[in-house]
């Protein structure tokens, strides 16, 4: 037997061995172990080629199966985490499958172990993972849990039309959901599958324990707090006209203001462009110390304002959550953080479709997004430090919409009504 031959049939292997029906395999052997193997020799995690079965009514017991990356700590991952949230408040059945197929991926988050499993049981499966990945996703399951079952993709972007390379695998699901109706409308420009609006219902917990002396702050500056993740493109969130706005807000070197900058999972290049723009000035503080989501969600609360001059966005979670803490937002009036958010409950900035020339995946020449009028941001800022009326009134209203916007009720009101009329 040639090494060609042992090549392929260990490969072979492989595959079959990640779509083993035999629940044992994952259980036993961690997932980043099973990626260190297959990767020298697959260059990859194995893919699912095959299009699921169609969905057969009847064959399986009503309730979501929801698949999703439970145990990271990245954007996607939060949105999974509160459609799980959303299903047990609602009552609805469920299982919770975590999504483990990214070696490079941190798994440290472990608050939802004790409802993870790798059986699947219901009719619906609800896979909380973008088309590029979906492939790999799932492959770590055996091909019987989306084989007649009704399979859903939750999925995000940023602009009005997503890329091309995604519609291939429109073939591989009955339906989307997408947490906000800009992300629908983009969705809806592709394909001719259903696509149903599920907003995430938001929850905001933090440790009142901590104060601002536990992440290096002074109890006697005014805080506005701006934060991206390096994996979701800095380009896109904007980071340095947030820094222009504050610098025009409170001047060169203010004196008892702070910008605080929470950078997650930091690229050198990230870092090193936010410290030209500021360019040596003070009233800066960067923090690039990785938190779990109590301890980040205390540093968004203790904060005075949150300040986002994104170019777009696929829902805006921070955003959301800085409302359900009462810290104030001053946002750019662009993409799906409009809407659960208005010039009555929050400081909306103007701006203009500019092209995206390239700057982020997805763009064919002909994509447009925001450019936020820094100016406009900086008299928002100032106003919010010198009028403490209108501060609080940003605040409490912020609150009270995002409360009833975005509750946990109103998307398990949702989820059930899409579930009767899926199951009939």
């Amino acid at each position: 037997m040639g090494i060609d031959s042992i090549r392929h049939g260990v490969k072979v292997r492989i595959r079959e061995m990640m779509r083993d029906e035999n629940a044992w395999f994952k259980k036993v052997i961690p997932a980043r172990i099973r990626h260190m193997v297959s990767k020298p020799l697959e260059k990859k995690v194995v893919r699912q080629e095959e299009i699921p079965k169609p969905y057969e009514p009847g064959r399986y017991p009503e309730g979501i199966n929801l698949y999703g990356l439970f145990r990271s700590e990245i954007g996607l991952s939060q949105g999974a985490k509160l459609y799980a949230r959303t299903l047990e408040e609602g009552k609805i059945p469920h299982t919770l499958l975590n999504l483990d197929f990214v070696a490079e991926l941190p798994q440290s988050d472990r608050s939802f172990d004790g409802w993870l499993t790798v059986e699947n049981k219901y009719a619906i499966n609800v896979v909380h993972i973008n088309p590029p990945e979906w492939q790999y996703a799932v492959a770590i399951f055996p091909k019987k849990q989306f084989d007649r079952h009704y399979n859903i993709g939750v999925f995000l972007w940023e602009l009005e039309r997503v890329p091309r390379d995604w519609i291939p695998m429109f073939d591989y699901v009955d339906e989307i959901w997408a947490p906000s109706g800009f992300i629908a409308e983009a969705v809806r420009k592709e394909t001719d599958k259903p696509v149903t609006v599920i907003p995430y219902g938001m929850e905001a917990p933090y440790d009142g324990k901590l104060t601002r002396a536990d992440f290096g702050l002074s109890e006697e500056d005014f805080l506005a707090l701006m934060m991206f993740d390096s994996r979701s493109a800095a380009g896109r969130k904007n980071p340095g006209a947030a820094i222009d706005a504050f610098r025009e807000a409170y001047g060169e070197n203010p004196e008892h203001a702070k910008l605080v900058i929470k950078i997650n999972n930091p690229k050198d290049e990230d870092i090193a462009f936010v410290e030209e723009h500021l360019g040596g000035k003070t009233g800066y503080v960067l923090i690039t110390e990785r938190m779990e989501k109590k301890k980040l969600n205390s540093l968004i609360r203790l904060c005075d304002v949150f300040i986002s001059l994104h170019r777009a966005e696929g829902f805006g979670l921070v955003m959301a959550e800085a409302m359900m803490l009462g810290t104030p937002c001053v946002a750019t009036n662009w993409s799906s953080n409009t809407e659960f958010m208005n010039e009555d409950c929050a400081c909306m900035v103007g701006y203009e479709l500019v092209p995206v020339n390239g700057e982020y995946p997805g763009d064919d020449g002909t994509m447009q997004w925001a450019e936020p009028d820094a100016h406009q941001a900086a008299k928002f800022l100032k106003r919010l430090r010198d009028e403490p009326e209108y501060y609080k009134e940003k605040a409490e209203k912020g609150f009270q919409y995002i409360s009833k916007k975005l509750s946990m009720k109103a998307c398990a009101e949702a989820i059930k009504e899409r579930m009767s009329q899926i199951l009939g």
